[in-house]
């Protein structure tokens, strides 16, 4: 698989204009976009969350949907994925608004949303990127990419993630589904391109070793395989909110954008162009890119449509503004560090300084009770094959192992099992960042689930209740 090296990308960051790819992938597609056989635009915008801890994510799926809609994409086109909790949740400081960035445009104003609360989930989005019409016929809007073979989509996924895995609300996104469907897409002639903007925690880990390079797919992340992608706009730069706003990387790119809004230049930009600029500008994470490179060549307008102002306006006012200094915490990190602000915030009401202390003790107890049951599990296996711990690594600090598509149906095994006898591991991001060992131990023996499955019901037997353990951040 080709993925750009770390020489490459210190080119890019000293503002090298060459590309160090194969020469046999620099040139781009001919076909112009407006040609009578330039085929259709698709876009699918997912923000795989819920909760208003998960406010950004839902934040920076409106404020792309903003973006694509100005590009003079039609809404017809676009297919988006969210639970819809967020504008007029109690929290919300201005009810029936989502903002992006600190004193930003409201966002959320126009969003057409084809899929909401329950019928986000992980089965719903391969049906809606394969075009299976049928089965979604009956849910939401039911609409799906209804692709052709001149067409281009852009993906665009925001949410957790840990290891070969993104997170819906109630379950999980493997990476070989993933690819899986991407197969299928182009088995089946449904598009020319395919460009993912992919923003999660070890949002490389999808594709790294899995994506093809010569299927005209093209997957840009947030972060590598192995680290955490950002928050940003945390802190004291949320005010009211008392929530990270938007996502490091998507705001990075989508604010270049709004600051180019009017710049004819900005039709001319390619994919690496913004890969280039974004991943200079993010420096908590690595940005990454994936698959087949010539894609990277094609113009980004291709996949997203361009704001020509003269020809039409755009559906809702853009936001020009870029705040350079922006307060950043880990995506894994976020949800307990909005907690410790509050506290920390001596003019605080007793009430709810109780209030949160109170969930953030709860919280801590529950955490201990995940780690209990998840490291049981692992000194057990340690325990019945102790020859392969060495490759595997500590729980506490797992190897980096590569991994592969055949190991993924072990890995679902043990994951399903434990959500299934012990507590939801999609409704609890805290396990996300204790899910790599298992992956280790997949990627080691394939068939290691028969074994590991038999140890998870004895890990949590004194786990009281199934259902006690939610939301553990």
């Amino acid at each position: 698989m080709e993925v750009f090296s770390f020489v490459s990308l210190a080119l890019f960051a000293i503002g090298s204009t060459a590309i160090l790819v194969p020469n046999n992938y620099r040139k781009p597609w001919t076909d112009n976009e407006n040609h009578f056989f330039g085929g259709k635009k698709w876009v699918v915008l997912v923000a795989g969350s819920d909760g208003w801890n998960n406010y950004r994510h839902q934040a920076d799926i409106c404020h792309a949907y903003q973006i694509i809609r100005g590009n003079g994409i039609p809404k017809e086109n676009i297919i988006t994925m969210m639970v819809d909790d967020i504008a007029y949740n109690p929290r919300n400081p201005t009810p029936g608004t989502i903002i992006n960035q600190p004193n930003g445009t409201d966002v959320y104003k126009g969003v057409v949303i084809d899929y909401k609360g329950t019928d986000v989930n992980s089965t719903n989005f391969l049906k809606i990127i394969t075009g299976d019409k049928k089965a979604m016929q009956s849910v939401g809007t039911g609409k799906v990419i209804e692709g052709g073979p001149n067409d281009k989509i852009f993906i665009n996924f925001v949410d957790h993630g840990t290891t070969g895995i993104l997170v819906f609300p109630e379950d999980y996104l493997y990476a070989d589904q993933l690819n899986d469907a991407l197969k299928t897409m182009h088995a089946t002639a449904s598009y020319k391109m395919v460009l993912l903007y992919i923003e999660a925690c070890k949002a490389g880990s999808m594709f790294d070793g899995i994506l093809r390079d010569n299927t005209d797919v093209l997957a840009v992340t947030a972060s590598g395989p192995r680290e955490n992608s950002y928050g940003c706009y945390c802190r004291s730069q949320s005010g009211p909110y008392k929530t990270c706003l938007g996502d490091l990387f998507s705001v990075t790119w989508m604010e270049n954008l709004d600051a180019t809004v009017f710049d004819s230049s900005a039709k001319k930009r390619t994919v690496f162009n913004d890969f280039k600029e974004v991943r200079t500008n993010v420096t908590e994470s690595n940005v990454m890119v994936y698959g087949d490179f010539k894609t990277g060549h094609e113009k980004l307008s291709t996949f997203i449509g361009y704001n020509n102002h003269k020809e039409h306006s755009p559906a809702k006012p853009k936001m020009t503004k870029t705040i350079d200094s922006k307060i950043t915490v880990s995506g894994i990190d976020a949800l307990e560090d909005s907690v410790q602000e509050q506290l920390a915030n001596h003019e605080l009401p007793v009430s709810e300084r109780h209030r949160l202390s109170t969930e953030l003790r709860r919280n801590n107890e529950m955490r201990l009770i995940i780690d209990r049951a998840l490291r049981k599990i692992y000194s057990m296996v340690a325990k019945a094959r102790p020859e392969i711990m060495s490759k595997v690594g500590n729980f506490d600090k797992p190897n980096h192992l590569d991994l592969s598509l055949d190991m993924f149906p072990c890995y679902r095994s043990i994951l399903n099992k434990i959500t299934e006898s012990c507590f939801s591991l999609p409704r609890n991001p805290y396990a996300l960042d204790r899910l790599t060992i298992f992956a280790n131990m997949c990627v080691v023996d394939k068939h290691i689930h028969l074994m590991v499955e038999k140890f998870v019901g004895a890990s949590c037997s004194n786990i009281p209740k199934l259902h006690s353990i939610l939301n553990v951040y």
